[in-house]
């Protein structure tokens, strides 16, 4: 009896285990900012995997939704939700990943140095969230 009980709670600990749930990972950070007239223009993208993707009822698509907040740390302070979207997507196939950009104008009152820029992406479908920075410097 009690080997019968051992292995059913092994075999539940085993199966639960190895349920695949979502869990969103971001990846691959990249950032650059272009010189303007009066600032400086700051592009940034991450790619994500590990979403989330829902088939509705009656449709051969795969729907897709993530939410992102982007701060910007810059030296001499902390710049909080600077931008935030969803990225809402459906598609014929399951995607792999999806890749997340931003564009922010900065003006002139940004001095040159180093900065950092924050993706916080959370996964609408399966509330998972992943957070991931890199660097750039306004020259």
């Amino acid at each position: 009896m009690k080997k019968t009980i051992l292995l059913t709670i092994l075999i539940a600990v085993i199966f639960i285990g190895c349920s695949e749930e979502p869990d969103i990972k971001l990846f691959s950070p990249e950032a650059f900012a272009y010189t303007l007239d009066n600032g400086w223009e700051l592009n940034a993208t991450v790619q994500a995997s590990g979403f989330a993707q829902i088939e509705k009822e009656n449709s051969d698509l795969y729907y897709t939704h993530l939410n992102y907040t982007v701060n910007l740390f810059t030296p001499e302070d902390s710049l909080f939700d600077v931008d935030h979207d969803s990225v809402i997507d459906s598609t014929e196939e399951e995607l792999m990943d999806l890749q997340i950009e931003t564009q922010i104008e900065l003006d002139s009152g940004f001095t040159a140095g180093n900065y950092t820029v924050e993706f916080i992406v959370e996964d609408a479908y399966s509330t998972t969230k992943d957070t991931i920075s890199t660097k750039v410097v306004l020259e």
